[in-house]
């Protein structure tokens, strides 16, 4: 009973931890919109905001273009990821194992990157311009800082994250079904359209309504390369609503409702239209995964996948390292001065000290509130258990340019939290919050897959439940908690929107001092150096954490083979549960929120 009682307080406790570290922001964000003045001055409720915001015209049109922008760049997205995701897991197409990596390190990579690289490459001097030449105005043909480039920038790295999310779904599903509609006279075409894409709509349309809020809020793109061509999106107007004199924080808030609202509507859509459908494709008979031959087709895809690679990374990468040995951007020469200049500079030691601890730190604390997160909704048998992971849940409906908003009003509201902004901590929260779904999504199978029994065992030996996370829990799950870890440490380096709007003068991050030093100061060169050092130090960071998940691993597997079991626990077997195949389906389903129960968690 003690124990029970226990339980109950410690999830009571979290529970109100994960409602004001999450929810309490959003709150906010409603009380800032109907507020007049700056966060923590005198100030008066009232509309004067929503008349401000929604009153002007240029909002509107604004919105359309919005949509409009966001649905073609999901539209690339989509698309390219199921081709390539099929091309992977579905042919054997040459170098298919190398899609993976290589579709993992397009998505580690800074979205800044995409933005400041086609901005050099379709400059008059730039690789492209000099490829493709200029048209008869002098203008260079091909040319980012339009809503084309907008588009077509964005698409590319949508297109790895929208591969990674749909590479389980394609693989799991059934070739025997298949086979079955081919021997009953279907061809490939109906086959497609009337078995694989019906058994994929569920994921489909939950990827389709993440990848428009993540097109509709982004704004590193947008700002970078909409901006000095009159081109707004909704994230960028509310930028400007911020960067403006006045500072309009009660206009930005009520378009900020807006973009959430407008979210919230097409996710209650598709709920409404999909309900809970699943199919189950993960079956105990005739499951079979074979690649398929498909003759000449496969050089296609190999061909396709060689072009994504040219225009999404090499070139890019080969137009910054140019740019970084020129003695200024765009004119031919060769100096080492620039990555000299970074080293000698404080501001740019103390961003690289901020951006590490925003990874290192951010990441760390977002892989261990997901695995409790998700820990508490596999495990604990009361009603309240699933709430956490719902408001987490609910922020990925919030762009990062809002939340950034949202702890503004949050922080500057309360006098003690008052002192925390400007400081590392508050950019810290606010990146926490944001990358925390994300390390959610990533931990949540692998620990919906520990076997509860060795909990009990360790429970009923008298360890005590954190002692029991830490021995039993943490260890089984090491190579994913590591994968969580750097991947969501990234996300924080690499942000900008967030630090764009916390950040001070001593706490700004790499991110922040390379859209400084492009666009603010003119230093093209000097950002190109420091953007490649940035992701040097990304990539020196998932070399240590493979090798660190590598090296737990084996250590896993030598512990389990010395006590007589034939299978590796650090790395779950892949023999079907039938008990088991709904909450596989969907797992599967990006906006899911109450998973249905497995038989560990009962």
């Amino acid at each position: 009973m003690k124990r029970i009682r226990s339980s109950g307080a410690l999830l009571a406790l979290f529970l109100l931890f994960i409602c004001a570290f999450f929810g309490y922001p959003l709150a906010m964000l409603v009380y800032g919109t109907f507020r007049s003045g700056q966060p923590g001055t005198d100030g008066s409720f009232g509309l004067a905001g929503i008349v401000d915001a929604y009153g002007d015209p240029a909002t509107w049109d604004t919105l359309w273009a919005s949509v409009i922008y966001a649905v073609a760049v999901q539209s690339i997205g989509i698309i390219g990821g199921f081709i390539f995701a099929w091309i992977s897991m579905r042919t054997k197409t040459p170098a298919g194992r190398a899609i993976t990596p290589i579709m993992v390190t397009i998505f580690a990579i800074p979205t800044l990157f995409f933005a400041i690289s086609w901005g050099m490459m379709t400059s008059p001097t730039g690789l492209l311009t000099l490829i493709f030449g200029v048209s008869g105005d002098g203008m260079p043909r091909l040319d980012a800082y339009s809503w084309m480039g907008l588009i077509v920038v964005s698409g590319l790295k949508s297109i790895s994250v929208m591969y990674l999310l749909l590479l389980g779904p394609v693989r799991a599903l059934n070739r025997s079904l298949e086979e079955a509609a081919l021997l009953s006279g279907a061809n490939r075409l109906r086959l497609f359209l009337d078995i694989n894409i019906p058994i994929l709509l569920p994921t489909l349309s939950g990827l389709a309504i993440l990848g428009f809020v993540n097109s509709l809020g982004q704004l590193d793109v947008a700002l970078i390369l909409g901006v000095p061509a009159a081109i707004y999106v909704f994230p960028t107007q509310i930028y400007n609503f911020l960067a403006t004199t006045p500072i309009r924080y009660d206009s930005a808030s009520a378009l900020a409702l807006l973009l959430i609202a407008v979210i919230y509507i097409l996710v209650a859509i598709r709920s409404k239209a999909i309900g809970n459908r699943n199919f189950i494709t993960v079956t105990g008979k005739a499951y079979r995964l074979e690649k398929e031959e498909i003759g000449r087709w496969k050089w296609a895809g190999f061909s396709l996948f060689a072009a994504y690679v040219l225009v999404a990374l090499v070139l890019p990468l080969v137009q910054l390292i140019i740019g970084s040995f020129q003695p200024v951007l765009g004119v031919a020469g060769f100096t080492f001065k620039h990555y000299a200049g970074l080293f000698e500079s404080s501001k740019v030691i103390r961003a690289l000290e901020n951006t590490l601890v925003m990874g290192i730190i951010g990441g760390l604390f977002a892989t261990i509130l997901a695995v409790l997160i998700s820990y508490v909704a596999l495990r604990s048998k009361s009603r309240w258990a699933q709430v956490p992971e719902m408001i987490v849940w609910a922020v990925v409906a919030v762009p990062g340019i809002v939340l950034a908003l949202a702890i503004t009003w949050a922080y500057l509201s309360v006098p003690g939290l008052k002192n925390l902004y400007g400081s590392i901590w508050i950019v810290l929260i606010a990146l926490v919050i944001v990358v925390t779904p994300i390390a959610q999504r990533a931990t949540s199978g692998p620990v919906g897959q520990l076997g509860v029994e060795l909990e009990e065992s360790a429970r009923i030996c008298g360890a005590s439940a954190p002692r029991m996370m830490v021995t039993i829990v943490v260890p089984l799950i090491g190579p994913t908690f590591l994968a969580s870890w750097f991947i969501t440490g990234v996300m924080a380096a690499g942000s900008l929107d967030i630090p764009i709007l916390l950040s001070s003068a001593k706490t700004e991050t790499v991110s922040l001092l390379v859209y400084n030093y492009y666009t603010q100061l003119g230093n093209g060169s000097a950002a190109a150096a420091l953007l490649l050092l940035l992701l040097a130090l990304l990539a020196a960071g998932g070399g240590l954490l493979l090798a660190a998940g590598a090296l737990l691993k084996r250590l896993n597997y030598r512990k389990t083979t010395k006590r007589g079991q034939l299978v590796d626990i650090a790395a779950p077997s892949q023999s079907f549960d039938p008990a088991k195949s709904k909450a596989v389906e969907a797992d599967n389903d990006p906006t899911t929120l109450r998973r249905v129960p497995t038989s560990a968690s009962k």
